[in-house]
């Protein structure tokens, strides 16, 4: 039996859905060929275990204890030691490890560079990648750069934004336009990002924005635009799942129509792309590039927005930002996308494991001394 520890929780404005998340797969796994083990990390950063109990709805659920406290060993035995008041109570060696920690602390590469230290195979993309595709600014240069189309936008420092705030905004309002978008650079869930209809918003919303992060982006807008998700599973050899929309139930796809409010709907697959064969392989082409090309592994889901801009009369795709770890609740798109393909979320998860011990086994195949 395959020892499987899924990690959770985290640092993050999105620790919240990764806990929905772990109990997603926690559900869904086949319990009859790996055991499950938890590691979840509360918001002071603070490392537990987690026991698994059922809950009134007779579903298992991650219940992580205050006491368990997690020693973490990099050396030759790589294991998990469990304390309770200094004294070790159980000893985990996991086989393979599953994050499912949203947005900072998690998807940013900073578990991944953990696990590298404990060699151990872990589901999902490096820390390279990781830590390229949670930076909007550093994914929209790289795929640009690939030639793949993405948004107009400007790059703001926060110490730029106290010195040269007259400045950055004349060149917003020149380069970019209102509306646009205020985006925080490095977050998921739509969380620190601001619709900005006028002008005399912008400044505000900036603000705002720099709560999150100390790096922000001035993003064009796309008008009556369709958002677009699409879910790939692989490493050199790709699943690409066909594209689904998203019709949010507020002006744009944010945080409270993403997982509040329950009123979004979603197009799988997405009729557009149907009745125009054309966009259909667009949008394939520019997820597998895009995947390829930011070096993903594992899982990712790319997001699109397609529509016209205040300088581009004709409707175009446009790629918008990587998810290295998306969300495995039963309202993400992720597993909603790939299940319409014929996998069910049971097949997925036996998937990752598989692709992150087969690259985890190639890489040890490399050199890494010098004689």
């Amino acid at each position: 039996m395959i020892n499987v520890c899924i990690i959770f929780g985290g640092k993050s404005v999105e620790h919240e859905i990764s806990v929905i998340s772990a109990n997603s797969i926690l559900n869904s796994i086949n319990h009859n060929k790996y055991a499950v083990n938890g590691i979840y990390i509360n918001k002071n950063g603070e490392i537990t275990y987690t026991d698994i109990i059922k809950n009134k709805s007779d579903r298992l659920e991650f219940k992580p204890s205050k006491s368990n406290k997690i020693l973490i060993s990099v050396g030759s035995e790589n294991s998990l030691l469990v304390f309770n008041k200094r004294k070790l109570i159980k000893t985990l060696r996991p086989d393979v490890f599953f994050p499912v920690i949203h947005g900072t602390s998690g998807e940013d590469g900073s578990i991944q560079g953990l696990l590298e230290l404990m060699n151990k195979p872990y589901v999902g993309c490096d820390v390279q990648s990781s830590s390229i595709c949670i930076d909007k600014i550093m994914t929209k240069k790289l795929i640009k750069n690939a030639g793949i189309r993405t948004t107009e936008f400007v790059e703001i420092s926060k110490d730029d934004w106290v010195n040269k705030k007259t400045k950055i905004l004349n060149r917003v309002k020149k380069n970019i336009g209102v509306p646009c978008f205020v985006k925080a650079s490095n977050l998921g869930s739509s969380i620190g990002i601001y619709k900005t209809n006028k002008a005399k918003d912008l400044s505000k919303n900036i603000s705002k924005s720099f709560k999150y992060a100390s790096t922000i982006l001035i993003e064009e807008s796309i008008l009556d635009v369709e958002e677009i998700e699409v879910s790939v599973l692989g490493n050199e050899s790709l699943t690409v799942s066909c594209p689904g929309s998203i019709a949010p139930s507020s002006e744009f796809y944010d945080y409270n129509a993403k997982y509040i409010d329950g009123k979004s709907l979603t197009e799988i697959p997405y009729s557009r792309s149907l009745k125009n064969k054309s966009l259909g392989v667009e949008i394939h082409s520019m997820s597998t590039k895009a995947y390829k090309e930011l070096n993903c592994s594992g899982m990712a889901r790319v997001d699109f927005l397609y529509g016209k801009t205040i300088k581009r009369n004709k409707p175009a795709l446009f790629l918008s930002e990587i998810n290295t770890i998306p969300g495995f609740t039963e309202i993400s798109m992720y597993p909603k996308l790939l299940e319409h393909g014929g996998l069910k979320l049971e097949k997925v998860i036996v998937t990752l494991i598989n692709l992150a011990i087969k690259k985890y086994n190639l890489k040890k195949k490399l050199v890494t001394s010098f004689d």
